[in-house]
């Protein structure tokens, strides 16, 4: 529907069901129709396939524009999104301080849940009707992801990007999973190989990927330590059964950490904080230790590594999934894991907040306030 059509619409309506309009949208009965109009077309999608147009970087000046529903080719479907989470990579695409990952354009929205609406040639394992979780990089058409596909609706991925849905999930629930857990799998079990008995330490652990830790480390039965951000934070840590939530807004956890472990340090750092607190994380580990970068500060600045901080055997590994997309059997392998872990009941969903995708400006300046636990997730209608 475009914008004459939306006027028509509206101005078909009786003066009773208009003024109800009128109400419920929060507007005086002396609202123009084309006022209205406007209104709608800037906070709501009317576009049976759109994307979001973010205005200039840092503005957050969001609208929605048409967008283009290509056939799936071979080997691809076609997703219809119900649900997409939202995470600080967002945030900072649309800021314009988000360093791309080569070959992979930078679109907002990577997480996401749905329905399938079509597959391609030789796509066996996934049908039309089913629900899937997704990790896309944006829609692809002729081979390609097209860049400024920012949190589109309808979208085509490789079947390799996605997996079916827990039934049990909701789809808020299952497009808040991919990024969190894809990072916290990867970083604590392919890079840093965290086993039983060890310790690790997750930095903001109340926000998604955090949260998503704690549920890995707890399944290897490690001894896990955590920093938040606030004393309510905090809390709600204690209350996950974490022993000594520290602070992540300090440096002081170093301290607190060589402490509690006499001397020793951690076996793991899963990694969210830049600057000095970066390498007091590496400072703290045992000999031997795994620090797992998942922070894009450090890499956005480049900033120098002293590779004294190595010398005790420490293996430093930087982590950007979005570079799965260039290997996506690797990418498909994790998810199949996690989705599995999740229907044995090994997993529990993270705790998220809804915003219609009408509201994604709200939602990303509730992101950058970071007062939430857990995931923001945006609805589709």
């Amino acid at each position: 529907m475009n914008n004459d059509e939306l006027l028509k619409k509206i101005a078909g309506l009786s003066p009773e069901k208009k003024e109800a309009l009128l109400r419920r949208l929060g507007y005086s009965s002396g609202k123009s129709v084309e006022d209205v109009s406007k209104t709608l077309l800037n906070k709501q999608p009317v576009y049976d396939c759109f994307n979001c147009d973010p205005g200039n970087p840092g503005s957050l000046n969001f609208s929605f524009r048409e967008a283009v529903a290509a056939d799936p080719p071979a080997g691809y479907i076609q997703v219809r999104a119900k649900a997409a989470g939202l995470n600080y990579r967002d945030l900072m695409i649309a800021m314009g301080q988000y360093p791309e990952a080569p070959g992979v354009p930078s679109n907002m929205g990577s997480d996401y849940s749905g329905v399938v609406t079509r597959v391609g040639p030789g796509v066996k394992e996934i049908s039309e009707g089913d629900e899937v979780i997704a990790l896309s990089a944006g829609t692809f058409i002729d081979g390609k992801v097209q860049p400024v596909s920012h949190f589109i609706n309808l979208f085509n991925l490789s079947e390799l990007q996605v997996v079916p849905k827990p039934p049990f999930l909701s789809f808020a629930e299952a497009a808040a999973l991919p990024t969190v857990f894809l990072t916290a799998f990867s970083g604590l079990i392919r890079l840093a190989n965290l086993t039983g008995g060890e310790s690790v330490l997750i930095h903001t652990a109340t926000g998604g990927v955090g949260l998503a830790a704690l549920e890995i480390a707890g399944w290897k039965k490690a001894k896990i330590y955590a920093t938040a951000g606030s004393p309510e934070k905090r809390e709600f840590l204690k209350q996950k059964g974490v022993l000594h939530p520290m602070d992540s807004r300090s440096t002081a956890f170093g301290d607190e950490i060589m402490e509690l472990t006499k001397g020793r340090g951690v076996d793991v750092v899963l990694n969210t904080l830049s600057g000095n607190a970066m390498m007091k994380g590496i400072e703290i580990l045992s000999p031997f230790g795994r620090f797992i970068q998942i922070d894009k500060k450090d890499i956005a600045r480049n900033t120098p590594l002293p590779m004294k901080l190595l010398r005790n055997g420490i293996t430093f590994a930087v982590l950007d999934i979005s570079l799965y997309l260039i290997q996506p059997r690797k990418l498909k392998e994790q998810l199949l894991a996690i989705a599995a872990l999740f229907n044995a009941g090994v997993f529990k969903p993270i705790p998220c907040v809804t915003f219609p995708v009408g509201q994604v400006k709200e939602a990303l300046n509730a992101l950058s306030r970071s007062k939430h636990i857990g995931k923001l997730v945006l609805t589709y209608p």
